[in-house]
This record gives structure tokens, C-alpha cells and sequence, in this order.
């Protein structure tokens, strides 16, 4: 299956090295082009236990790639998730989907 992930953060990018890991054609997308090239380089941005090491893992399969283009991964994705940050409006709360 071909699956877009949209956010690298600790979300996408765990969401994102199990599916590939799984088998699963994944790209991860990230609107920073510097974080794409070093996770492209096989160099994890945040700390979980061996998470860097599946992330190669993954990348060397050919079942893992990051891009900063989210056009052709998500028209191209049989599902997609979106990972983002969902920052609430005050004063209530209530997510800013916009």
C-alpha cells in the first residue's frame, strides 16, 4: 500500500518507520526542507529508542522516503495521514483547523 505521512514529528515519524517497516510504500512529508535532507540521510530529528536505526532500516528497503512536495505523495497515496500540530483558539479551546 502507498501511504503518505504528513508531519514529522514524534507522531509521523514513528507512524511513518513502522508502516514502511511493516512492508508499506511510506513518504513522510515535512514542510522543512533541512529536516527532509538529513532524514533522507538517515539522521532521526528527535529521540526515541531505536528509532533511528529502524528509520535506516526502512530507508535501505526502499519502503521509506521524506519530501518537502505534498502534491504527488498524497495524490499518489492510497491513505494518507495527517500528523500536524493542532493548536487550540482561545478563549474556549476548540481546535484552529483553519
Amino acid at each position: 500500500m502507498k501511504i503518505a505521512v504528513v508531519g514529522t514529528g514524534y507522531v509521523g515519524l514513528v507512524t511513518g518507520v513502522c508502516l514502511a517497516l511493516d512492508g508499506h510504500e511510506v513518504t513522510c512529508i515535512d514542510r522543512d526542507a533541512a529536516k527532509v535532507a538529513m532524514m533522507a540521510r538517515g539522521a532521526c530529528p528527535i529521540y526515541e529508542d531505536q528509532l533511528e536505526a529502524l528509520m535506516r532500516q526502512a530507508i535501505a528497503g526502499g519502503h521509506l522516503a521524506f519530501t518537502a512536495d505534498i502534491a504527488g505523495p498524497v495524490a499518489g497515496a492510497d491513505l494518507v495521514f495527517i500528523c500536524v500540530g493542532t493548536p487550540p483558539r482561545p478563549p474556549d479551546g476548540p481546535a484552529d483547523l483553519a
